[in-house]
């Protein structure tokens, strides 16, 4: 933790900006880690004023990557823009569990907006197209991480779809979900990992098994409902941290 804190403070020195809120994002955020996995670091920044201010566009994304860390930041302005339209990975950002820094105070009706008031519609779409698309890769490629994505976006399809309290961590939605079990999981697991598989018919029939919820899933997305996110709250927020007054 010291070596990521050390890193966001770079960061923070280097490119002149103040992080107001880092998290994790990738597997380790969804409880799938193995001793490979690399960070997937993901914080929201704001900059100085005279960079929202500028004639010139500023550049809106701060990254930085190695073997092991892969860090992105969004500009607030950026971020706000997105919750706007319901992103699906601003999202997952409000529900990981491992926070790195926490959400600056002005800033948590943000994270209730996100949570509560975002397009049930545009989220269950997303997953369902990537768990649609992972499946199509893990035919042709037969790489596991294809069919790991492929699971994940699927039970976060079916927490969408049911309304229920939202989660990233694949342990708790497994409990959840009426469609996959702990040993789906499980064989996923070894997959990912390289481990041998015993039961070795298992892996296609997870492959049917998403198929089937995903083909059965789609008649009902168009159901879901669009979102009301509070443009003239994020507006606020913009200007809070800018420390300007609105209209």
């Amino acid at each position: 933790m010291n070596r990521i804190e050390d890193m966001l403070t770079t960061i923070e020195l280097t490119h002149k900006v103040k992080i107001l809120y880092a998290c994790e994002a990738g597997s380790r955020a969804y409880g799938f880690a193995t001793e490979d996995s690399d960070y997937d670091i993901r914080f929201i920044y704001v900059a100085p004023l005279n960079n929202y201010l500028s004639l010139w566009k500023k550049e809106d994304t701060i990254t930085q990557q190695d073997d092991m860390y892969d860090i992105q930041g969004w500009d607030i302005k950026k971020a706000l823009l997105l919750a706007g339209k319901s992103n699906p990975s601003l999202y997952e950002w409000m529900l990981s569990p491992i926070v790195y820094r926490e959400l600056d105070f002005a800033m948590l009706s943000l994270k209730d907006t996100v949570l509560k008031d975002y397009s049930s519609k545009v989220l269950a779409f997303h997953y369902a197209n990537m768990a649609k698309n992972n499946l199509q890769a893990w035919s042709k490629k037969n790489v596991a991480s294809h069919l790991v994505h492929a699971v994940r976006a699927s039970l976060m399809l079916e927490q969408v779809i049911h309304h229920e309290p939202v989660t990233l961590e694949l342990e708790v939605l497994i409990k959840k979900s009426k469609t996959f079990t702990k040993e789906d999981l499980s064989h996923l697991f070894s997959l990912k990992t390289g481990e041998e598989i015993t039961d070795k018919p298992h892996i296609p029939q997870l492959f049917t098994k998403v198929s089937t919820f995903i083909h059965a899933a789609e008649e009902s997305l168009i159901l879901l409902k669009e979102g009301t996110v509070n443009r003239n709250m994020l507006e606020d927020l913009f200007f809070q941290q800018l420390g300007i007054e609105g209209e």
